[in-house]
């Protein structure tokens, strides 16, 4: 993290607006690590296990279930970690840190609903793994995690529909969730309506994802 700061806080100057910015990366990093491992660990849930998968016979949605609660586990751990460095910069704990947990629950279930749809398309072709990361990485500069992407935004004169596509995105939203439940010295763009899309991004991607892996769930282990 503190190359992140030297990079983006230091050299790139890209804390724009932000009072804090070394909680804002703190928040950002350690957030978006639960979206970004679950998914990309999430998306080869199926391919990993073809042999179990073969021996056994059960609901395969354990399987990518079972790796994205193994990455909530891991940042329940490291959160100890993102706290410490609030309070040390200087954040004051608030009655809105009692909505951390809401945000924490609905990164999960919007994760594990993408993980599902990545695992099936993993256990088809394969290859996709291994360009995923990638693209989760290239996702999470795009949504926010190391600059106030509003700040930015606005400074490039960015078209209104690109800004709107860029902060509606389910990582910069559950971004600012956490950041604005988390930080009484920042206020992201949209307030309470990041909630909303949160919830709504939770809501529809989930079962959207269920459905999708449980359509092609007969031919997993096969071939």
């Amino acid at each position: 993290m503190c190359i992140y700061w030297f990079l983006f806080g230091f050299l790139l100057n890209g804390r724009g607006s932000v009072q804090n910015y070394i909680g804002f990366l703190a928040v950002g990093v350690f957030s978006f690590a639960i979206i970004r491992q679950a998914i990309s660990a999430g998306s080869k849930s199926i391919a990993n296990n073809l042999g179990l998968l073969r021996a056994i016979h059960f609901p395969r949605a354990v399987l990518p279930l079972a790796v994205v609660i193994k990455q909530l586990r891991v940042f329940l751990v490291a959160m100890p970690i993102m706290i410490g460095i609030l309070l040390v910069t200087g954040e004051p704990i608030t009655w809105y840190w009692l909505m951390a947990p809401v945000g924490i629950l609905l990164i999960v279930i919007f994760s594990f609903g993408v993980a599902m749809i990545m695992a099936r398309v993993v256990a088809h072709v394969t290859d996709i793994s291994e360009v995923l990361p990638y693209l989760l990485r290239v996702w999470g500069y795009m949504s926010g995690v190391m600059i106030p992407i509003a700040d930015r935004l606005r400074s490039l004169n960015v078209p209104s529909p690109v800004t709107f596509i860029i902060e509606v995105n389910p990582a910069t939203v559950y971004l600012n969730c956490m950041r604005d439940a988390l930080m009484g010295t920042y206020d992201s763009p949209w307030g309470m309506w990041n909630w909303v899309a949160a919830a709504a991004w939770a809501v529809v991607i989930f079962p959207l994802g269920l459905w999708y892996f449980w359509r092609a769930e007969a031919t997993y282990g096969r071939g």
